[in-house]
């Protein structure tokens, strides 16, 4: 009899790995243990070496439902006799080389418990068991076990401790296990900061009456604080809007169940399954004309014709999703321009500007998350608008072969989030806001703290963007020095973009040239200009910009970018007989100062596609001001799909040499609007040019691969007129785990910083990173 040693790498740890293990060894007779450690799970058995291959290869093949296997081995050791099998505590000190589990949304069978009359668990709002609940945002340190999380000072009763222990129960060594006899305790409080005395069984049904009496109330999440109020109730809505300064921006509603979202949206099968897996994301889903279950879709989201849908995806908003049983408007817990409150103090603090009643809970939250946001397009392209709650933060499987040394990306400004690269793992963290504002500022230096620390990782290269006013970029200059990291490079912002949708599509090592398209609102340019509508050549490792649109003035900086009515004066200087077009957004002292600095010496130019495409909007009457970012080009979106061509017609661009004029287009489209005014079908024929253009340039440089990345590229439309238009014509590849927004910067700095090691293993890719 010998004993062999199996290691297996992974998310293994919070997907019920150990229980799995132990029942399988029992199923073969075998002694030994296994253990969770910070480099995956560590087994030893006793038996024959045919054995010992058939245990492991049953592991392999039949893993845990959310288990993901990246590595394993099997060798002999020093021989041992056990006289049982069993799981043990983590005694190792390793580097941690494992990925992270995400939180994993509510399964069938703990829904189920919660409606059980006869069940223990009945109406108890922290049912969880081996398949779901929170792992990610409670997890303090490695390995993953109860006292590493918030949920070590909670004891187990003796019913819960007999589940944890008996090897045939679903809820054997369940690391988040509790039950009415153990609850985690909640907390209700009003506007007085007061804690209102009622028992644990009555708490849902007292914020459920609330709500339905057209109360704000805010609920402690997986991730974070809710906002939530009746989405039937426009008054309710309409005051959550006042409070929270949003004034148009479009928010999520949470559907009991798919029979009732179905009143509302459409919802077909590819999305049914996206709503109800193990993320359960917030979807875009196309609204009806006539919403039936009294949802007040123009509160919601005006002037958009698409909803963002979920379902409940913890037992806690379950309880209130079934007891209110309608449509609940259910948003980030912050006020506007912060991120996610996810402590206690902090949302007693400041959300009684808003809510009406507080729900909290005795299990604290150390990774505080949105809910991701994703859409698919009619093509079934799936587009990833957030990447936060259920995916954050592992990735797998990545691209990356030849770096050796350990990596921290800083990412990019206006959709925060970092990238690690360790011991052959990449970790990209959640969403975490516009890092122009402070408080992100803060919550994006938490979050980083909080994950290097658990990873232990020491970086031997800063990876930043090249933009000087970047905070983030910044926020790169004082980690290097203050954690003496002598490494720092510096990265173009969209050949950061290019590189991630490259990598992301296992081209880094591709001979044959790719065309990438890269359009997005901003992007520091080498030529020290703001960049936005990029086209590349990528060939033998090599990258090179081949095209952009013609530049046009980067008129009031970032006031630009919230104010579409000076992009379009921006575009409209060399067309001054259309410039009447827009004069009413302006008052008259505007109107001249703003001419006064178009006619001067520009401090900048740009090239910017989304500012582009913000000033047709601005001449279209679409929008002169924007609430939110992207709001007029999301309006002109939604305006395109309501007109059906029976035969697709555009505005042309021309290309010469390095430049794509837009003045041809302008002319058209501006003649279209003056003489028919039918606006949805001008900006359907936008749309349809801009995918023209991608047809145009793969032909004029002669290059059939094509490779998308940029906030553009989030226009669920524009990717299917392209896919549509180009499909068996080129070879198309679209951002396939990440966001094509600048969530995915910090993946592309490090594919970035690959193509570099491929290049030159001494001096820095100097058109590419600059130290």
């Amino acid at each position: 009899m010998e004993t062999f040693h199996i290691h297996i790498k992974g998310m293994v740890q919070g997907v019920g790995f150990r229980p799995f293990v132990h029942q399988l060894a029992n199923e073969m007779n075998l002694c030994g243990y296994i253990s969770n450690t910070k480099n995956g799970v560590h087994i030893e058995i006793n038996g024959d070496e045919n054995t010992a291959v058939v245990f492991c290869q049953n592991i392999l093949q039949y893993p845990p439902e959310n288990a993901l296997i990246t590595g394993h081995s099997i060798s002999r050791t020093i021989t041992k006799s056990y006289l049982n099998f069993s799981i043990i505590p983590d005694f190792s000190d390793e580097i941690p080389d494992l990925f992270l589990t995400p939180d994993i949304s509510i399964c069938e069978k703990c829904k189920h418990d919660l409606s059980d009359r006869q069940g223990k668990r009945y109406r108890y709002p922290f049912t969880t068991c081996l398949q779901c609940g929170p792992r990610y945002s409670i997890l303090k340190k490695l390995p993953y076990d109860r006292i590493n999380t918030t949920m070590s000072h909670l004891n187990m009763c003796t019913d819960c401790l007999q589940e944890y222990q008996d090897i045939g129960d679903r809820r054997y060594y369940s690391q988040t296990n509790s039950c009415p006899e153990c609850a985690i305790q909640m907390h209700i409080y009003d506007k007085t900061i007061s804690e209102i005395a009622l028992s644990q069984d009555v708490m849902i049904t007292y914020i459920s009456n609330a709500i339905l009496a057209g109360k704000i109330v805010s609920v402690k999440g997986t991730g974070g604080f809710l906002l939530m109020c009746d989405a039937t109730n426009k008054q309710t809505i309409s005051d959550l809007r006042q409070k929270k300064h949003r004034p148009t921006k479009p928010l999520a509603v949470m559907y009991p169940d798919l029979t009732m979202a179905e009143k509302d949206v459409f919802i077909y099968d590819q999305e049914k399954n996206i709503l109800q897996n193990k993320v359960a994301p917030i979807l875009l889903c196309r609204r009806k004309n006539i919403c039936l279950s009294g949802l007040c879709n123009e509160e919601i989201a005006p002037e958009l014709d698409k909803i963002g849908v979920m379902l409940p995806n913890n037992p806690l908003l379950y309880l209130f999703a079934k007891e209110c049983n309608k449509p609940l408007v259910t948003t980030s817990g912050n006020i506007s321009g912060s991120p996610i409150l996810y402590k206690d103090e902090d949302a007693l603090t400041h959300l009684f500007d808003i809510a009406d009643l507080i729900l909290t809970y005795d299990r604290e939250i150390v990774m505080p998350q949105d809910d991701s946001v994703l859409q698919l397009t009619e093509t079934g392209q799936k587009i990833i608008l957030r990447r936060s709650r259920g995916l954050a933060p592992g990735y797998f499987p990545h691209p990356f072969s030849g770096i050796n040394e350990r990596l921290l990306a800083f990412g990019g400004e206006l959709k925060g989030s970092f990238a690690i690269y360790q011991n052959g793992n990449i970790y990209i963290s959640q969403y975490l806001g516009d890092q122009q504002s402070l408080e992100s500022q803060i919550a994006y230096k938490k979050s980083m703290s909080q994950l290097t620390a658990m990873l232990n990782i020491k970086p031997d290269v800063i990876l930043a963007d090249s933009h000087p006013a970047y905070h983030s970029t910044s926020a790169a200059s004082v980690y290097s020095v203050e954690h003496d990291v002598k490494n720092l490079l510096k990265i173009q912002h969209h050949k950061a973009h290019f590189s991630a949708v490259l990598a992301e599509n296992s081209l880094l090592h591709t001979c044959e040239p790719i065309l990438g398209i890269v359009w997005d609102g901003t992007g520091y340019g080498d030529d020290h200009q703001i960049w936005g509508s990029e086209v590349f050549l990528y060939e033998n490792g090599d990258m090179k910009r081949l095209a952009h649109l013609k530049y046009f003035n980067h008129l009031m900086n970032d006031k630009m970018s919230r104010e579409p009515r000076l992009s379009a004066l921006s575009l409209l200087k060399e067309l001054p007989s259309h410039q009447h077009i827009i004069e009413s957004y302006f008052n008259e002292t505007e109107w001249k100062y703003y001419h006064k600095v178009l006619t001067g010496k520009p401090e900048t130019m740009t090239s910017s596609m989304g500012r582009f495409l913000d000033g047709v909007a601005c001449i279209l009457g679409i929008g002169s001001i924007q609430t939110y970012e992207g709001e007029t080009v999301m309006k002109m979106e939604s305006l395109a799909r309501q007109y059906i061509p029976e035969k697709e017609t555009f505005y042309n661009f021309e290309i010469v040499n390095d430049e794509i004029l837009y003045f041809p287009f302008l002319e058209a489209c501006i003649h279209d609007f003056i003489t028919s005014g039918n606006v949805p079908k001008i900006c359907r024929k936008v749309f349809f040019s801009l995918a023209r253009l991608v047809g145009q340039l793969s032909d004029y440089h002669s290059i059939d691969r094509i490779a998308f990345s940029g906030g553009v590229f989030q226009n669920a439309l524009l990717v299917d007129i392209i896919k549509k238009s180009l499909n068996g014509k080129k070879h198309l590849y679209f951002h396939v785990q990440l966001s094509p927004n600048d969530e995915c910067i910090g993946f592309g700095q490090i594919a970035c910083y690959d193509l570099q090691k491929r290049r030159d293993k001494v001096q820095p890719l100097s058109d590419i990173a600059e130290s």
